[in-house]
């Protein structure tokens, strides 16, 4: 395993993106995971120019850009799959290979077909992401359509992709399989990226690794023994009162936990 640490910046939602990177490489952490719902990442309004501006940025803090990620839980249907799609081009041009995208949540409120229209837009992303040599990993979370390790193991048979992986949020995973580590075992080398945090009371709750009840280095160690070699990235976001505090205190965590 790699063992380079990333933070996302979904944390710093409420700065400019230029402010999160600098604090984010100020904590100490290897690299960034880029997230497009940030009010100054929006993939309609990203050009190359301005993609170039925060590659240049990062790289002059010694910070490399992880990933990319566009969840888009709060867009409409039809603006999600758009810049879902925008988001597959916009990956290399930040510097990343490695895009981050979760399924839609059903309800009632949505359309019948929406299982259909997920896996129409994900072949329409996995034909761009083939095209650019960008890996689309699918995030499964707790009560959306890509729900646990099942689903996951599903998509990936059914797409055969090279370009199709997973990102393996480990506090999902927790919440939803009867072992993080077996889970691990199972979706091998699709593993694409990991998103770190701690939880407790079996509570969809992101906590600062150390303060939940999840043993992360038994998990670590899984991730070690199935060859992984992405990012570990922290995943955070309700800290935008204080994000350089919990930031500092999940790197001393994982620092600790990988050495």
């Amino acid at each position: 395993m790699s063992e380079r640490l990333g933070f996302r910046t979904a944390g710093y939602r409420d700065v400019a993106i230029e402010h999160a990177i600098r604090a984010i490489a100020d904590v100490g952490y290897d690299g960034v995971e880029l997230c497009l719902e940030h009010p100054d990442l929006h993939p309609e309004t990203l050009t190359d120019r301005r993609c170039n501006e925060l590659t240049d940025i990062a790289s002059e803090l010694g910070l490399e850009v992880a990933t990319v990620s566009y969840h888009g839980d709060a867009d409409p249907l039809d603006v999600r799959w758009n810049r879902a799609l925008a988001a597959v081009a916009l990956t290399p041009a930040l510097g990343a290979d490695v895009l981050i995208v979760n399924a839609p949540r059903p309800g009632d409120d949505r359309p019948a077909d929406l299982a259909d229209q997920f896996r129409y837009q994900l072949s329409a992303q996995l034909e761009m992401a083939t095209m650019l040599e960008v890996t689309i990993a699918v995030e499964p979370e707790p009560g959306l359509l890509v729900d646990d390790c099942a689903d996951m193991l599903d998509l990936l048979d059914e797409f055969d992709s090279p370009w199709l992986g997973v990102n393996l949020d480990v506090g999902h995973a927790w919440l939803t399989e009867p072992s993080v580590p077996a889970t691990i075992a199972d979706l091998g080398a699709s593993i694409a990226a990991v998103h770190m945090e701690d939880m407790a009371d079996k509570v969809h709750k992101h906590l600062v690794p150390g303060d939940g009840q999840m043993d992360l280095g038994l998990i670590i160690e899984a991730l070690r023994g199935s060859g992984f070699s992405g990012w570990l990235t922290v995943d955070l976001f309700d800290i935008a009162d204080d994000p350089d505090t919990p930031a500092r205190r999940s790197l001393d965590c994982l620092r600790e936990l990988l050495w």
